[in-house]
């Protein structure tokens, strides 16, 4: 399946957004990438094909099966959408590809189009993204879009409180709301010996099949360097890994203490802080066209998709809006991702061809991984936390 693939584009796009990255997925973007590539003229396609790892010939079917198995993910809903102008028809075998009943039209009135598709995305994300984050122009020729909502409700809830102090966070003006919980299970905390240094993860796990792990790294790190380490730790371990009950005696990582306490319960116990956020973020993927495998496909002059029609299509906007909430009781994390394009050349005769305990009290990275497959749904980067006095902001319950 194509889970090794979404997770390298969401590392190479971390890494690339940084500290910027406050929530994206990769998961909303790469089947369209698929798509497209499975339609696209030679440069485009090789373009395209770079940026998802896969084949161009094979990139449809993975991403079909890829939307067909995330579809029986419990604590996940997907959908994808394809609305065309009619003068854009579109070659049976290209569409035969894409899941059934997604084809839809666009009228042409831009006021009509954009109320129906924003419509479409708020349905899909349950009014967490009420709008999709492209314009629908009257030059809107062609509209491809997926939209992802993840709704978790914690195994064991957090109780809620005010920190006493939280690092740099703690000299802010307003008081800021902590998540606490003690629990028994240690081995969901981890310090994995990594390039960059000692670097902390705790598994936050939810009810179904989704669990959030939060990722912890050394001070002077960058974001980037956190981000791009903290992906190679939501599978299988590909640093030197210790976990929570081996941990020694001291500061044994990043936000993790060890001590040796008195106790009425002959048990180990876990204590974790942490604090809650609600992230909102947008990403022009033409800002890192490059990273996305769409250079030339924005180039105006001709049409760069011929197999998915003898119309010319270029790309006009690639842009992708996503959230993420935590809170006491669940995680909830949307995105929309939407590309759109335009007449790729002025219109001519065309013709039909064939061609081949951790404390999370400083800046942290977060993924919303699916179990079994270790598929990153959702990533991102809390660089501020909730504060009391937002208005406005949720709990993140599911």
């Amino acid at each position: 399946m194509a889970v090794e693939h979404v997770n390298a584009l969401t590392k190479r796009w971390l890494a690339e957004a940084g500290a910027d990255s406050a929530v994206l997925s990769a998961l909303g973007v790469w089947p369209l990438l698929a798509f497209l590539a499975d339609g696209a003229d030679q440069e485009t396609r090789e373009e395209l094909s770079a940026a998802i790892g896969v084949p161009a010939e094979e990139a449809a079917r993975a991403a079909r099966e890829l939307l067909e198995a995330v579809a029986h993910t419990p604590s996940v809903r997907t959908a994808l959408g394809l609305w065309t102008r009619n003068q854009v028809r579109l070659h049976e075998d290209w569409l035969g590809r894409l899941p059934d009943g997604v084809h839809g039209e666009l009228t042409g009135d831009a006021g009509v189009d954009q109320k129906r598709l924003d419509a479409w995305a708020s349905e899909h994300t349950d009014g967490l993204i009420p709008q999709l984050p492209i314009e629908v122009g009257k030059a809107t020729m062609f509209v491809l879009a997926s939209a992802l909502l993840v709704t978790v409700t914690w195994r064991s809830e957090f109780r809620e409180g005010i920190a006493e102090s939280l690092g740099p966070w703690a000299d802010a003006e307003a008081s800021i709301p902590a998540l606490k919980r003690a629990g028994w299970d240690l081995d969901i905390v981890r310090v994995a010996d990594t390039p960059i240094g000692r670097v902390t993860s705790l598994i936050v796990e939810g009810d179904e099949d989704v669990d959030v792990v939060l990722v912890l790294g050394p001070e002077e790190c960058s974001p980037s360097e956190v981000l791009a380490v903290g992906t190679e730790m939501t599978g299988a371990p590909r640093h030197p890994m210790t976990r929570g009950t081996d941990l020694p005696v001291g500061e044994a990582g990043p936000g993790v203490r060890v001590e040796m306490v008195e106790s009425f319960r002959d048990q180990d116990s876990l204590m974790v802080t942490t604090v809650p956020f609600r992230i909102a973020a947008r990403h022009d993927l033409l800002d890192r066209a490059e990273l996305f495998g769409l250079g030339s496909a924005t180039d105006s002059a001709r049409g760069h998709f011929p197999r998915i029609s003898g119309f010319p299509l270029a790309v006009q906007q690639a842009v992708q809006e996503a959230v993420a909430e935590f809170g006491p009781v669940g995680f909830r994390a949307a995105a929309v991702t939407a590309i759109s394009m335009f007449a790729g050349a002025a219109l001519r005769q065309t013709h039909r061809v064939r061609q081949v305990s951790v404390t999370f009290d400083r800046p942290f990275a977060y993924y919303a991984v699916h179990r079994d497959s270790g598929l990153i749904l959702v990533a991102g980067w809390v660089g501020e936390p909730s504060r009391a006095q937002d208005e406005g902001v949720s709990s993140g319950s599911a």
